[in-house]
C-alpha cells in the first residue's frame, strides 16, 4: 500500500500573513468514501486548525465552484454540509472575499488577493485528489 501524501485541495495566501488551506491528512475510509483533513485558517486575528472530513462525492461540486468562481460568481462548497462550508467573493478588482464557517467552532471572514492562476492551480490539486483516492 502507497503511503498517503497530503494533498493542498485549497491553498490561497496573499504571501503575507491570510490564507485559507484546505489539506487532505488521511487516506479516506473506503466505505465511508472519505479523506480526514483540516482546514488552516491564518489572519493576523486568527491562526485556527480545524479537524475536518471531505466527502469524495463533494469533488464534482468543487469542480463546479471553480467553474463558477472562474466565471466571476460567486460559490460555496460543499453545498448542504452539516460541517465544514466555505463561501467565496470574487471581487471584479481580483480580490477573493471567503468566509469559513464551521458549526459551533468558528465563523470568520477574511480577504486576499490570490495569484492570477489560482483556479487553474486548485483544479490541478483537484485531480491530484482523485487520483491519489483512485477516482481518476
Amino acid at each position: 500500500m502507497d503511503e498517503w501524501v497530503p494533498v493542498d485541495l485549497i491553498h490561497l495566501t496573499d504571501g503575507r500573513d491570510v490564507s485559507l488551506v484546505l489539506r487532505t491528512v488521511e487516506r479516506h475510509e473506503a466505505r465511508r468514501a472519505q479523506v480526514r483533513a483540516e482546514c488552516l485558517v491564518t489572519t493576523d486575528f486568527v491562526d485556527a486548525r480545524l479537524q475536518t472530513a471531505i466527502r469524495l462525492d463533494h469533488l464534482d461540486e468543487w469542480e463546479e465552484a471553480l467553474r463558477r468562481l472562474n466565471a466571476g460568481r460567486d460559490a460555496s462548497w460543499p453545498q448542504g454540509s452539516r460541517g465544514l462550508e466555505l463561501y467565496f467573493h470574487p471581487h471584479e478588482t481580483g480580490w477573493l472575499s471567503i468566509s469559513v464557517h464551521d458549526p459551533d467552532r468558528l465563523t470568520v471572514a477574511l480577504g486576499l488577493e490570490p495569484t492570477a492562476d489560482w483556479i487553474a492551480e486548485h483544479e490541478t490539486s483537484l485531480q491530484r485528489l482523485r487520483h491519489a483516492c483512485g477516482e481518476s
